[in-house]
């Protein structure tokens, strides 16, 4: 079966794990997800970034989606990087910026179209994806150097931009986030505030840093370097990000002349894609439809 992009997924996929970057002495790994088959074009692929509160997870977190895209023939990459709190603010983006660089480098013996390499995320993944997206090439994404096909380091810069990006529920902007789960420290309702509140602190140096970050913040001081098509998936019970963030983040992007799809999933929680069901099955069909439609362009 000649393999191409369907989104009826008909594809079996084979998983293998490899060495895409080394930062400061300490391997990388990624897990790529593969159509099983012969290629008839070069496949798009996608550059997966986990969730975990910017301290948690690694490239197997988003298995199930990765798996389920691959099956509709794109090549995912689910990276590993630096987390909090061994790593601070921007180690995580320099990583990310590597995997891109490493996707287009080896496009070729990926059997990957370069032109066609999108990005996806969840929760701070998502933020870690949107932030990839608007910002290729910046300067503090720099330094991670990635393993060319001979096993040798490349440190030198590349093309890091993506086509598109695809973001579940998303902490666009880290401050605002940070200052909603401390105003939710002594609400009595068992949310888990102390845990989100250590990983910010874990992650970002300081509240000023949490700003820098903000994707909102970026693209609403036209800061952006780039304003790749969207598509955010909003849960409607998240009580991990609220409804606000993610609204203010949408109006920013399109008040800067991005393009941005955003998808409400009634009756759905926080981290919802991580686990099979009729909300994940949802989300993989119109993350699918998405794709195809910015492939056809």
């Amino acid at each position: 079966m000649k393999i191409r992009f369907d989104q009826a997924a008909p594809y079996e996929v084979e998983e293998t794990d490899v060495p895409f970057a080394r930062a400061e002495g300490q391997e990388l790994q990624a897990r790529i997800y593969r159509p099983r088959g012969e290629a008839d074009i070069p496949l798009a692929a996608l550059v997966d970034v986990h969730g975990g509160a910017w301290s948690r997870g690694d490239r197997l977190t988003g298995a199930f989606h990765g798996r389920a895209l691959a099956a509709s023939g794109l090549l995912v990459v689910s990276l590993d990087f630096r987390q909090g709190s061994e790593a601070k603010h921007p180690a995580a983006s320099a990583d990310i910026a590597a995997g891109a660089r490493y996707v287009r480098a080896n496009a070729q013996r990926l059997g990957v179209d370069p032109r066609r390499i999108g990005i996806v995320g969840s929760s701070s993944g998502g933020q870690l994806a949107l932030l990839a997206g608007v910002k290729p090439g910046a300067p503090e994404h720099a330094g991670t150097p990635i393993v060319r096909a001979d096993g040798s380091l490349d440190a030198g810069p590349g093309d890091e931009s993506v086509a598109f990006i695809l973001a579940l529920y998303p902490v666009a902007d880290p401050h605002a986030r940070f200052r909603y789960v401390v105003g939710r420290q002594d609400d009595g309702s068992g949310f888990d505030a102390k845990r989100l509140i250590a990983a910010h602190h874990g992650y970002f140096s300081s509240e000023a840093q949490m700003a820098e970050a903000s994707v909102t913040r970026i693209v609403a001081a036209r800061e952006a370097r780039a304003l790749p098509p969207v598509w955010v998936a909003q849960p409607e019970l998240d009580d991990n990000v609220p409804a606000a963030i993610a609204e203010a983040f949408v109006q920013a992007y399109q008040q800067a002349g991005g393009s941005v799809e955003r998808v409400h999933f009634p009756g759905a929680r926080h981290g919802f894609i991580g686990q099979p069901g009729a909300d994940a099955d949802k989300a993989i069909a119109l993350m699918r439809d998405f794709i195809g439609r910015q492939l056809a362009r």
